[in-house]
Parts: structure tokens; sequence; C-alpha cells
């Protein structure tokens, strides 16, 4: 019976050891994630759909399983990533409303004189609600 276990614990131990290998090479494999692909195409020049578009397609191969990441939750791990680490990511933090809104801008896009007078002209548009009267928040 003893050369019988050796048989058999031979093939075992060599699987173990191949396996834990491959395991801890895709775990060191794995520097690159979905915001450093989003934020240096955008650094790049490109605009926000074709830096989307390769940061969501890396992040959907990226995960393996039945289901596949939507786009709000690739949104939302590129966000994760680059509050975790605002230094390295610190030309990055100006897009990432481009990724809930879709639309692309630009880091020197308006000046703070537009945009004061934008609030201004938002505030003034808002309508007070008199105590007991319910309105709707959410009609648009």
């Amino acid at each position: 019976m003893p050369i019988g276990i050796k048989r058999n614990f031979l093939p075992i131990s060599i699987i173990c050891l191949v396996c834990s290998s491959t395991l801890g090479l895709k775990i060191n494999a794995a520097v690159t994630n979905g915001a450093d692909i989003y934020c240096f195409m955008r650094n790049g020049g490109n605009s926000h759909e074709p830096s989307w578009e390769a940061a969501y397609q890396f992040i959907k191969n990226k995960k393996q399983g039945l289901f596949k990441t939507s786009p709000k939750q690739a949104a939302s791990f590129i966000v994760e990533e680059v509050v975790q680490d605002p230094t390295k990511y610190e030309d990055c933090i100006n897009y990432l409303g481009d990724l809930y809104t879709g639309d692309s801008s630009s880091i020197g896009s308006s000046s703070d004189k537009e945009l004061e007078n934008e609030v201004n002209t938002l505030n003034e548009n808002t309508e007070k609600s008199p105590k007991g009267k319910y309105i709707d928040r959410y009609d648009y």
C-alpha cells in the first residue's frame, strides 16, 4: 500500500504545484485596471466614447464568470480606483463626470465666470415649495 500512495501522491502534487504557480502569475499580472486605460486615453487626447469603450471592454474581459459587468458597475469601478489613489489619477479627476453623463468635456472648457453665471441662473429658476404644498421633486 505505501507504494500505491506514493504513485498517487506524485501526480496530485504536480497538479497542485502547477495550479498554484499559474494563480500567482495571474495575480501579479493584473496591474492594469480600467481607470488606467480610461485616463491614459483621455489624457492622450481621445474623447469620452473611445476611451470608455476601451476601458469597459477591458473590465468586461477581466471579470470571468456567467454574469458580465454592466456599464454602471464599470463606471463605478473606475471612480473607485480614481478615488482610492487620487495622486496617481490627478489628471483624470476632471473626466469622471463624463462616465455618468456620456458627454465629452475637456479640462478647460469653461471659465469660472461662466460657471458662476450658470449657477446664478439655476438658483433664480428654482422655486421654493410653500409649507403644506406637495411638489414632486422628481417631476421633470
